[in-house]
């Protein structure tokens, strides 16, 4: 991970890119240029929705391998443990906000992307009928033989079990959607698998924002190959929209409590200050080039997203902009 503290900054070997070639964008079919390359990968960014992804993707067995790997502990070369502490930080206010929504203690929740589990049991604990699922092997064992959760292995979006259509009051999708290389038929999955009316709950990184255009540098979301996109806030909205979701609420600057959030925002302001008043006399133009392509911030503001089942239609341009992708053969 590239969370190091509020002074950690980390050098990658990345760098701003020119404006030659251009990509289709997942989201909204719109011209992508190139942005950012992050070691062997390269970050293009929509004209339109200023959604950013990797192209090409890793292929499947390679972020599959890579998730092994992250889910596994420090001492053996994985990284999860290091965000662990946090996320439980974060797990009453977010089971407290699908417990708001689903109006009732006993409702049944799936929480895809739900690692080893952690979230699945804060739910349960609160008497949420919760399940998860995930792709890592690792973490799916971890949830089911040590913190005793039902959780699944695998994709949702190639579960036949008829018991989960249509049968959850809220899924969950928590620091998922950036990872997902076809988020598009995830979460049309989701909307299968929610009753008409059901919740979804879900955050991100939030790519394009004022903040982050003003940063020396970039923010953490650009962390590839974990992070296939940096969304938007135009983006995600449209890309929920288009899978048959209305929006309820949106927060550019999600946090567990009003102080963090406050807090989040004098560390960026500080940044910015700092970096472009500051430093600019002792850097100079080419200094501040230099630090602005290769620099990455353990900073970044948080989407957060309560969107509502409202049909099973999708939009026919976004089901063209995923053609688009599987035609370029980047792997689904």
């Amino acid at each position: 991970m590239t969370v190091r503290g509020c002074g950690a900054v980390e050098v990658v070997r990345w760098s701003v890119l020119p404006s030659f070639g251009q990509e289709t964008c997942y989201v909204c079919g719109g011209s992508c240029r190139k942005d950012v390359r992050f070691a062997t990968y390269t970050y293009w960014k929509c004209a339109d929705c200023f959604t950013s992804q990797v192209l090409p993707q890793p292929s499947s067995e390679d972020l599959r391998s890579y998730y092994d790997r992250y889910h596994q502990s420090e001492q053996v070369g994985g990284v999860y443990d290091e965000v662990e502490d946090r996320m439980k930080a974060d797990f009453p206010t977010k089971v407290g906000l699908a417990l708001t929504y689903a109006g009732t203690k006993h409702s049944r929740l799936l929480d895809v992307g739900c690692g080893k589990g952690f979230f699945v049991k804060a739910a349960l604990d609160e008497k949420i009928r919760a399940e998860g699922i995930d792709l890592s092997r690792s973490g799916i064992e971890y949830a089911v033989n040590t913190l005793g959760v039902k959780a699944t292995t695998g994709r949702i979006q190639d579960q036949q079990n008829e018991s989960w259509k249509e049968s959850f009051d809220v899924v969950t999708l928590w620091a998922t959607v950036e990872h997902l290389p076809d988020p598009l038929s995830v979460l049309q999955a989701i909307h299968g698998c929610l009753k008409p009316g059901g919740i979804l709950l879900c955050d991100t990184g939030l790519g394009h924002s004022p903040w982050e255009q003003l940063l020396p540098g970039h923010s953490q979301w650009y962390d590839a190959p974990q992070h296939l996109f940096v969304f938007s806030e135009n983006g995600l909205v449209r890309l929920l929209e288009a899978c048959g979701f209305s929006i309820v609420h949106v927060d550019t600057n999600f946090e567990r409590s009003f102080v963090r959030r406050w807090v989040r925002w004098i560390r960026h302001f500080l940044l910015c200050f700092m970096g472009w008043i500051c430093l600019g006399p002792f850097l100079g133009k080419h200094g501040l080039r230099s630090m602005r392509q290769q620099a990455k911030w353990p900073l970044g503001r948080l989407l957060s997203i309560v969107a509502k089942k409202k049909s099973a239609q999708v939009d026919e341009r976004i089901v063209s902009a995923s053609e688009v992708k599987s035609d370029s053969k980047c792997p689904t």
